[in-house]
């Protein structure tokens, strides 16, 4: 049997260098005792244009985990298998030894699951699946179950304290279980593609940061989709991790950020210019999700700078 290349931490940090993540690890934890994952998570936010060759992991599965919506371009071997933007809460199934290229076109969030082959396939036995029953290959594909599981692993410390090895390896069982139940070697029915994806995705983010100066109508956004409006709404809404409206909130007070940082522009200016009906309602806004008014946030940077 072929002994994973993901065997202890070491090895994991050196499989994401040698992938091309130079940045510190946002985590990483593992091998877990039990059930021998490890889980990691990274970030960027700019784009890495440069094509970055993912290294094989002989002995494991790979599971990546997408958490904000990321562009890019992916190739397996000289095949390309995807070319757009990648909504948030999608995850895809790479099998053992699998190596592909890709380039980074937006900031990224991802978490990345390394399950060793033998731990699937005794799963597998302990379950009665057939000989040969394994995890199958997907696509981007959305699983709130995944999803959650995932994050309480990341979470473990603070849930479980000093158990928290314990209680990671447990949350694994649980994720490999459903994993085998609904994505096992030749099933298709959960793993089929989502719908808002791709060019119209890419489409409609670029409609609303374009327009952020304004408020957008669902319909309006909807009509970038050629979607009803509670269809895109429930699409958007599993895509991009957020609903339309709370989406474009985002990306006004990301902006504001950055005007406060890298000007000295009025605070009732920047409001205006942002669609905030007023300078109050871009402080209480601001506040709500920095945890302080944006006055502040200006002080604390340029007294860091």
């Amino acid at each position: 049997m072929i002994r994973p290349v993901i065997d202890s931490a070491d090895a994991l940090a050196d499989w994401f260098r040698l992938s091309g993540v130079t940045d510190p690890l946002d985590a990483c934890i593992g091998p877990l005792p039990g059930t021998g994952i490890s889980i990691a998570r990274w970030s960027r936010r700019k784009p890495e244009t440069r094509l970055q060759t993912v290294q094989p992991h002989p002995g494991c599965y790979r599971i990546a985990i997408i958490l904000e919506p990321m562009e890019s371009q992916i190739w397996v071997g000289e095949r390309p298998v995807w070319g757009g933007v990648i909504g948030a809460n999608r995850f895809r199934i790479c099998p053992p030894g699998a190596r592909n290229s890709w380039r980074q076109l937006s900031g990224c969030d991802i978490v990345n699951i390394f399950v060793p082959e033998q731990t699937v396939d005794r799963l597998s036995l302990e379950g009665g699946l057939p000989d040969g029953s394994g995890l199958g290959v997907t696509a981007f594909t959305p699983d709130r179950q995944v999803l959650d599981l995932a994050l309480k692993m990341l979470d473990a410390r603070s849930l479980a304290g000093s158990l928290a090895s314990q209680f990671c390896d447990g949350l694994a069982t649980a994720l490999l279980s459903y994993l085998l139940e609904h994505y096992a070697r030749g099933e298709s029915g959960a793993a089929a593609k989502g719908g808002l994806s791709g060019a119209r995705l890419r489409r409609v983010m670029a409609f609303i940061a374009d327009n952020l100066a304004r408020e957008i109508s669902i319909s309006e956004m909807a009509q970038q989709c050629s979607m009803s409006e509670s269809h895109f709404s429930r699409e958007f809404r599993a895509a991009a991790g957020l609903p339309p409206h709370q989406y474009a909130l985002k990306l006004r007070l990301e902006r504001a950020c950055e005007a406060l940082t890298g000007s000295d522009v009025r605070m009732v200016d920047i409001a205006l210019d942002l669609g905030f009906s007023n300078a109050s309602h871009f402080s209480r806004s601001f506040a709500q999700r920095y945890g302080m008014p944006p006055a502040r946030y200006r002080q604390l940077h340029r007294n860091h700078c």
